[in-house]
């Protein structure tokens, strides 16, 4: 999944302007997982932008994010990012972490969520912009104590009243939304399955550590690994 805001359909180009460009996203965090791109990558981002994306995945997990090492915002000032940065936070009922706020050419390192939900903000001024810009992979990563993937399969299999769903099966999004609506995986499954709830659980609290990467994840760590071997055999030639 890439988000990419179209702005240049939308008028939008790199010259000075005073106005500033607002846009939230909400994103529900799949096993499939995905990417989220600074408008323009890999070349140089607008100015004036405000963007947030919001990351929710299914209760009881947490979100795993991943900085791809091309990355390159305007430099700091005074070791400051105040101008053109990427920021990540998480806010509870009780709290708020700011994981970071970045900028320059250094990419962030990999950072985990402590709950469901984190937010991810772009913003750039009116002056100067760099590129790449940046891309980031989320993916889910499941409960230490819940298997996610059976959950997902029990889901797959079961229809309403936990009847065996073979004429229309569900899909990611549908799967995503059944899972929201409740507050507890032992919920889900006397929801799916009230005769022998009890069983499917004992069944999925088997794995202890599961970490879902996107297809677009190892797509990208191929094609980079190929550019790699490309240029050693061009030096050593």
């Amino acid at each position: 999944m890439v988000l990419v805001s179209k702005f240049e359909n939308q008028g939008y180009n790199n010259h000075p302007t005073t106005d500033l460009y607002h846009k939230d996203e909400n994103i529900t965090v799949t096993p499939a997982g995905g990417v989220i791109i600074s408008p323009n990558y890999p070349k140089a981002y607008p100015r004036n932008l405000c963007l947030s994306w919001k990351l929710q995945s299914p209760p009881g997990s947490l979100i795993y994010l991943e900085f791809d090492e091309q990355f390159n915002l305007e430099e700091p000032v005074n070791g400051k990012c105040s101008y053109d940065f990427v920021e990540v936070e998480e806010t509870s009922q009780t709290s708020t972490i700011k994981w970071g706020r970045w900028c320059g050419q250094k990419a962030p390192s990999t950072l985990t969520s402590k709950s469901n939900t984190l937010r991810i903000t772009f913003k750039s001024d009116d002056y100067f912009v760099a590129k790449p810009g940046f891309k980031i992979y989320y993916s889910l990563l499941g409960d230490a104590n819940i298997n996610w993937v059976a959950v997902t399969e029990l889901m797959s299999d079961m229809g309403e009243n936990g009847m065996p769903a073979t004429e229309v099966p569900q899909t990611l999004e549908d799967l995503d939304r059944t899972i929201a609506a409740f507050d507890t995986i032992e919920q889900l499954l006397k929801s799916l399955s009230p005769d022998t709830w009890r069983q499917d659980l004992d069944s999925i609290y088997t794995q202890t550590y599961i970490h879902y990467r996107s297809k677009s994840y190892h797509l990208a760590s191929r094609q980079n690994k190929g550019r790699s071997n490309k240029s050693f055999v061009l030096q050593n030639t």
